[in-house]
């Protein structure tokens, strides 16, 4: 299992049915208004793959896999514990 970054910037106003199938993984974190952090054994381009069939040509679209050696600021105490405990 690894943790994946998605970003997005959608020109379509149809936002719904891309965050359920952000959601359909199971282990997620909606980190900012489009950003999500999920945990899965998929690869960046197998998620990638799945989540163009929810958007339209003109929308934008990021998946990596978040490595370690990272550093935020400004989060709750839950959502850090959500980073540390998938050792990302």
């Amino acid at each position: 299992m690894a943790v994946y970054c998605i970003s997005y910037d959608l020109k379509s106003n149809s936002y719904d049915n891309l965050i359920e199938a952000i959601k359909s993984y199971g282990l997620w974190w909606h980190q900012s208004k489009s950003t999500w952090f999920i945990e899965t054994s998929q690869t960046s381009k197998e998620i990638l793959e799945n989540l163009r069939n929810f958007m339209i040509n003109e929308d934008k679209l990021i998946v990596f896999q978040v490595q370690q050696n990272w550093w935020a600021t400004g989060h709750t105490e839950e959502e850090y514990k959500w980073m540390k405990n998938r050792n990302f």
